[in-house]
């Protein structure tokens, strides 16, 4: 095959018109509002290649996240977590290969994501096919298109890290395929209706025994008649709003109450059983808007989960919602810009242990060098448990970080 290699010297700015017949899509770790193979808007540094025919293309680059905390990182789930305070730990916490592009056509494109550390580096291995100019599959493994919060990629964040109520709701990367439609594009009632069917063992589970298939369904409306990509902060800057109202539901029945990037596992204070001991259901509302460099993302869960060993239900209620505020520094080009946000987080444990409640506020501060491909974030959060066991226990926690691509 004859390629034709240029190496890309400029950032892709994330306010660029992208041609398509989709009006808004994003590749890789940006993921879409449709996946839709045909455009990519990624504003990273990195090589690309295409073949002369234009039938094959290819764009690898690396991402790094560098950071210190104190006097802990993970947020704390017990007692104990507050008691054993491990001090000050810098670390490489994402080391990633990724590479993107499309076979045949630009209707077939493809993603994968590499964990260069760790004990189970694939990450993401996905097709996207684009049936009809608003009719998408994905097929593969992938973050599921259910939260906005875990669907944004760690590097396009306004915080350090996601709220504590990831840990507790996420249903993370699964093995499945999911069927996109957008209806009544560029109205009022721009709409979105993403259906998926996944194995429901979480990132790795290919060949774990599991119980049924997972269900989800999301439903999104771009009320504003302008689509918003799953990316925090207006580093647009957007003088006209655009705004999502969305709403999500998952069944699953099997041997996880919850997932991570590990895979499939169990929440605190619940045990491992048969493949078909837990049926998850899950509810979503979910609300983000952005206008003139301020942005509004919040979300609210139900989770309820049904021990069929033990005859117990329990529900867990929960979400955050966070605010935030950017200033470009040199407008013209968009290069360098400053943020200020706040995040209040909660969840509301009605679990087998004693009853529990988890707070967390936080405060950071963004300076985005070539936006969220060169972006050194300051946080400091006030995370808190009240539990009807051990009384109330809070600490305060700092973290700064420095995430790069190129």
């Amino acid at each position: 095959m004859l390629l034709a290699c240029g190496v890309a010297m400029q950032v892709v700015a994330e306010d660029e018109a992208v041609p398509s017949g989709n009006d808004v899509v994003a590749a890789g770790d940006i993921d879409v509002q449709i996946p839709d193979a045909k455009s990519k808007t990624s504003d990273h540094l990195g090589l690309e290649f295409t073949s002369a025919n234009e039938r094959f293309s290819i764009n690898p680059w690396l991402r790094g996240q560098f950071r210190f905390s104190d006097p802990f990182d993970s947020d704390p789930l017990t007692a104990e977590d507050f008691a054993n305070e491990p001090g000050g730990d810098l670390e490489i916490r994402r080391a990633r290969l990724k590479i993107e592009g499309y076979l045949f056509g630009p209707r077939v494109g493809f993603y994968y994501e590499h964990e260069l550390s760790g004990d189970h580096p694939l990450l993401d291995m996905r097709l996207d096919l684009e049936v009809h100019e608003d009719w998408e599959l994905r097929i593969g493994q992938y973050k599921v298109l259910y939260n906005r919060e875990r669907i944004d990629s760690s590097g396009k964040q306004q915080f350090v890290e996601r709220s504590i109520s990831t840990y507790a709701f996420t249903l993370d990367r699964q093995v499945g395929v999911t069927a996109t439609g957008r209806f009544k594009a560029g109205t009022r009632l721009d709409n979105w209706l993403m259906l998926g069917v996944n194995k429901g063992t979480g990132r790795g589970g290919i060949d774990e025994d599991g119980g049924d298939p997972m269900y989800l369904a999301r439903w999104q409306w771009h009320f504003l008649g302008v689509p918003l990509p799953f990316s925090q902060s207006d580093l647009k800057v957007r003088r006209k709003p655009a705004a999502s109202l969305a709403f999500a539901a998952a069944h699953v029945r099997g041997p996880y109450t919850r997932y991570s990037t590990s895979g499939g596992g169990q929440l605190d204070g619940f045990d491992s059983g048969g493949n078909e001991r837990y049926t998850l259901r899950q509810f979503l509302q979910e609300f983000a808007w952005h206008f003139n460099g301020m942005s509004v993302q919040q979300e609210y869960h139900v989770k309820q989960i049904r021990d069929h060993e033990s005859g117990s239900d329990s529900t867990l209620r929960g979400g955050y919602a966070q605010f935030g505020r950017l200033w470009e520094i040199t407008p013209r080009d968009r290069s360098f810009a400053i943020e200020a946000a706040i995040r209040v987080a909660r969840v509301d444990w009605s679990t087998p242990e004693p009853h529990r409640v988890q707070d967390e506020i936080t405060l950071v501060s963004n300076l985005f060098i070539r936006g969220h491909n060169n972006k050194v974030s300051a946080e400091v959060s006030q995370v808190r448990l009240d539990n009807d066991a051990t009384g109330k226990d809070q600490d305060l926690r700092f973290r700064l970080q420095w995430d790069v691509s190129f």
